[in-house]
């Protein structure tokens, strides 16, 4: 490689650097110039909209030809294209105020604001330009050009903040006079406020005044979030002054409810404001009154966020009850009333809410004395509820003791009327306990038994309708006739409930084993023997397991004899105590038998073997040695067989019992069976032959 192509190849790794240009002379100058100018029109021409263009463009014009006359035609031209551009506006005005041509800028600062008189921005740089020019009452010209078309707060505080800078203190107040007709709401207020206790703390005539007037005039026109701000720092700048007897009345006009209509959010931040000055000057009953002021306006509060807080409603009447206003009383529980939840089953929320009216109607009954305004709420609860969805027990009862306690005549037949009407919504809803055992309850205390069996029966068809469990309603059912002696109603009761369980529709309303263990209980208390044994009998037919067959044999040695029962009778002995005397093992052993017989003739051998060792454990408590041999001979014993299994032979457990020994031994035996091995030799040896 020669040393001329190196040189070539070790320039262009290098950065690129711009060649300088050197002008030699005026026409040089000028071609340059035209071929420049030339490059950016064409680039404008390209695209009008550009503005960066047009400002290089002028920018280049300025820096490198100093031609002022070109680059305002270029600012010119680029304003032709669109003359709302403000960006563009102040680039130029910017451009006229760096090389210090303060008229033009002036010039065009008058021309932008009269055109686009709404864009704050210009109006803010033509105050600056004036302003660092110090012409001050140019400022206060202009300010008053931008006021006449009504711009937003921006520029009121602007102008308010220039007059401060300047200690112009009447200025600003006029200005501030000026800027809440313009702008009347509590904040506007609250800017004057600030300024006054900022900057002239010790005006305190015209401070107090500044107080007043924004008092009386949010008042008047408009309170907003800010008055109770506005109110909370009077009341402090007061209470620095010493002025104590202003503070009271003040907070007693404000907080008087029956002179001023507030919201509960401003009425919340009042009693905020007026609390932080009581924990200064206030006594006790003062604070405690703030206090309890402050927590109804919470409850308040809360409702308005939530009508269906009832929990608020709750507290919210607490605190107005200690007012002993009776109107205000029924207005809050008619508010709290009319909020209906919109849930279509039976929530907290449904339960909060008939809570509420049940306290509505114990309040016109006990601390009105109102009955028919507590009838008329009671009867009103009733309308509100959805009876299609679910009901509510404490409704139907309280409504039903109201009338038996306020009605002397006819007290119990609307008793009886609102609880017929409880038990017709059960038809769809189900039956509902505390309906149905307040109304026995009232009925038991009248003696009206025929009453008391009819809503039993009711209460039973009811729960067997709608597939509940009978158990518990069945054994109050017993226990209530077993009270009024009725032995044959009872017996009748258990009857039918068997019946229904052998029914499958039925069946699972009922537990057997404890409706079993419950007739057995009262069959004993009235020593009806035979009725226990028919109701084993068909347990053991109908459920033949090991339990139930060793259950009915054991309940044999728990029967007295006749004996036994003539003894108890002519005796003073409140237990019947029972020996287990030969009759009763007899028996017992003879069930035993029975069962053995059974679980042989169904060649089920684990339940026979559990049967023959219950009996055993029974004859070793009330048997003799001959007994207990005689059942342990029966017992079966484990015995090791083999057996082949796909060709394996292996080897079980069984159980034997002796009986089917015997029968094996006199049966006439099949031939013993070779096994594989030695058939498998015997066909070796004849192969071999």
């Amino acid at each position: 490689m020669d040393t001329k192509h190196s040189l070539i190849f070790e320039d262009t790794t290098t950065k690129l650097v711009r060649p300088k240009q050197t002008i030699q002379d005026l026409e040089e100058l000028y071609l340059n110039q035209q071929t420049k100018r030339k490059e950016f029109e064409q680039q404008l021409n390209k695209n009008r909209l550009n503005y960066g263009q047009w400002l290089r463009y002028a920018r280049w014009e300025l820096d490198h030809n100093h031609d002022f006359a070109r680059a305002r035609s270029i600012m010119e031209r680029a304003l032709d294209v669109n003359i709302e551009h403000v960006p563009f506006w102040t680039s130029y005005i910017q451009f006229e105020l760096i090389h210090r041509n303060v008229n033009h800028a002036r010039n065009l600062l008058e021309r932008a604001t009269k055109i686009l008189p709404k864009v704050n921005k210009l109006w803010f740089l033509y105050v600056q330009t004036e302003e660092m020019l110090k012409n001050y009452s140019m400022v206060r010209q202009i300010f008053e050009r931008w006021l006449a078309w009504h711009p937003d707060e921006g520029a009121w505080d602007a102008y308010i903040y220039f007059e401060k800078r300047y200690d112009e203190v009447d200025n600003v107040r006029s200005l501030y006079q000026r800027y809440i007709r313009e702008f009347p709401r509590g904040e506007v207020w609250l800017k004057w406020v600030n300024y006054e206790l900022q900057n002239n703390r010790n005006d305190v005539e015209h401070i107090r005044a500044v107080f007043e007037s924004a008092v009386d005039w949010l008042l008047e026109k408009n309170v907003d979030e800010k008055f109770p701000e506005i109110v909370g720092k009077w009341l402090n700048w007061e209470v620095e002054c010493m002025e104590y007897d202003r503070v009271n009345g003040m907070r007693k006009l404000l907080l008087d409810e029956s002179k001023f209509a507030f919201s509960t959010s401003i009425r919340s931040a009042l009693y905020d404001a007026v609390s932080d000055t009581e924990k200064i000057i206030g006594d006790k009953c003062a604070i405690e009154d703030s206090i309890t002021l402050k927590r109804k306006l919470k409850f308040k509060l809360d409702i308005e966020q939530n009508r269906t807080n009832y929990d608020s409603w709750w507290s919210y009447i607490d605190m107005i009850e200690k007012d002993h206003d009776k109107y205000q009383i029924r207005q809050a529980f008619k508010e709290a009333c009319s909020c209906v939840p919109q849930d279509t089953y039976k929530s907290d929320k449904w339960r909060k809410f008939v809570m509420l009216w049940v306290r509505f109607a114990f309040w016109e009954e006990f601390d009105n004395h109102d009955i028919d305004a507590a009838r008329y709420v009671w009867n009103e609860c009733l309308a509100v509820i959805p009876h299609k969805h679910f009901t509510s027990g404490k409704v139907w009862i309280g409504f039903a003791e109201f009338e038996l306690r306020n009605d002397t005549e006819d007290g119990l037949t609307k008793f009886r009327k609102l609880m017929g009407r409880a038990l017709g919504q059960m038809n769809k809803l189900g039956p509902k306990r505390n309906i149905l055992e307040h109304y026995i309850a009232i009925e038991k205390n009248l003696a009206e038994w025929d009453r008391v069996r009819q809503i039993y029966q009711k209460w039973l068809e009811y729960t067997l309708v709608f597939g509940q469990s009978c158990n518990g309603l069945v054994k109050e059912y017993l226990e209530f006739e077993t009270s009024l002696g009725e032995t044959g109603r009872c017996e009748s009761l258990l009857q039918t409930v068997f019946e229904l369980i052998k029914n499958e529709d039925a069946s699972s309303s009922f537990d057997q084993t404890e409706m079993f263990n419950l007739a057995v209980s009262f069959f004993t208390e009235e020593m009806k023997y035979d009725k226990i044994r028919k109701l084993f009998r068909d347990l053991v037919t109908s459920n033949p397991t090991t339990d139930n067959w060793i259950s009915f044999a054991l309940f044999e040695s728990t029967i007295p004899t006749a004996t036994q029962l003539d003894q108890f009778l002519k005796s003073n002995d409140a237990v019947l105590e029972i020996e287990v005397g030969e009759e009763q093992m007899e028996n017992t052993r003879s069930i035993f038998k029975e069962a053995d017989a059974y679980f042989a003739k169904v060649h089920d051998v684990e339940g026979r073997k559990v049967v023959l060792e219950g009996w055993k454990q029974y004859e070793l408590a009330n048997g003799d040695e001959r007994s207990v041999t005689v059942v342990q001979e029966k017992l079966p014993k484990r015995v090791k067989k083999r057996r082949t299994v796909d060709g394996i032979e292996e080897e079980y457990f069984e159980w034997e019992f002796p009986e089917a020994t015997i029968e094996s031994e006199t049966s006439p035996q099949p031939p013993p069976s070779i096994n594989k091995f030695l058939a498998n030799a015997r066909k070796w040896a004849e192969n071999k032959q």
